[in-house]
């Protein structure tokens, strides 16, 4: 029997053991496709200290697998005193848990993840065509993993949040004025290299100044075969959002809980570090900053004008 024949038995095993309710269903699909939605229970991966892995008490190496938790980040994560991640996909987006505490996280749209894959296309220059036909259906998955670590010796327990209390996690948006203001525009040369009110690196150049080139000339054609004319990085009540043209593209998710819990992970992990203390003065009004940033790129010739962004 090959490994990969065993892995699926492996799998097969820990979806039907019975772990529990399933997790919420994602998103149902459109009309006109076809049924499909996926919910399972939620999985327990289990780390001892040497990094082996377990699910129900079965080891991969049961079945000849040699997956080990990387020891390194293990050992670092147990210094934090981090004693489970989870991750759990909703129909709005990619959610994630370190001790029961939301994160800052992934939220999309099935025009979101379409978009996305067409950029990733241009900008890799692989046909992804079929990752297009099959991302959308992540949105119909109700997969919820939690990987659960060997614990500080002497700290409490931390439990596992409900199922129903992780899908309810949504952002809440503080109110009050903003609490910093970013707006610029730029834009990328047809060399591929930033310019800022009209400052480009030819102009720097002189002065010993190098720009990074940021893209290639073949990804410059590649998004004007796209005719996609700018990137605009706009933050709104619960997160960042990113578009390509006025098409967007999987944002970030976050509230002032979410980037406090981040900015204690990071305590957590360097307590000493000065990067430590930016990130907790930061955090707690970062999702009330009026961050406005529009990234013109080149437009081929004779291509169909885009209407800039309301802004």
């Amino acid at each position: 029997m090959s490994k990969w024949t065993l892995t699926v038995l492996l799998v097969a095993i820990v979806l039907l053991s019975g772990c529990g309710a399933p997790a919420q269903p994602a998103a149902a699909p459109p009309e006109a496709a076809e049924p499909f939605m996926l919910a399972l229970p939620r999985i327990v991966v289990k780390v001892d200290p040497a990094g082996n892995l377990s699910v129900l008490g079965i080891s991969p190496a049961l079945f000849g697998l040699d997956i080990r938790f990387p020891q390194p980040l293990l050992d670092t994560l147990i210094l934090a005193n981090v004693q489970h991640l989870e991750i759990r996909t909703l129909s709005r987006g990619l959610v994630i848990f370190a001790n029961g505490k939301p994160l800052p996280h992934l939220g999309w749209d099935d025009e979101a993840l379409s978009q996305a894959v067409d950029l990733a296309q241009a900008v890799m220059g692989q046909d992804l065509a079929i990752a297009k036909k099959l991302l959308p259906l992540v949105r119909r998955l109700g997969l919820d993993i939690v990987v659960q670590l060997p614990k500080q010796s002497g700290a409490p327990d931390i439990p596992l949040i409900g199922l129903e209390e992780g899908a309810r996690v949504a952002p809440q948006p503080s109110e009050g004025p903003a609490t910093a203001v970013v707006k610029l525009d730029a834009k990328v040369t047809e060399q591929g290299t930033p310019a800022i009110f009209d400052v480009t690196a030819e102009d720097l150049a002189p002065f010993g100044v190098a720009l990074p080139q940021l893209l290639e000339p073949d990804v410059i054609k590649r998004l004007q075969a796209l005719n996609i004319q700018y990137l605009h990085v706009r933050s709104q009540p619960g997160g960042l959002f990113i578009y390509a043209n006025d098409k967007p593209l999987p944002h970030l998710v976050w509230d002032s809980r979410f980037l406090m819990n981040a900015a204690e992970l990071v305590k957590q992990f360097m307590p000493d570090s000065p990067y430590s203390v930016l990130a907790n003065e930061i955090a707690p009004g970062l999702d009330r900053a009026d961050i406005d940033v529009l990234i013109l790129l080149p437009t081929a010739p004779g291509a169909r004008a885009v209407p800039p962004p309301k802004r």
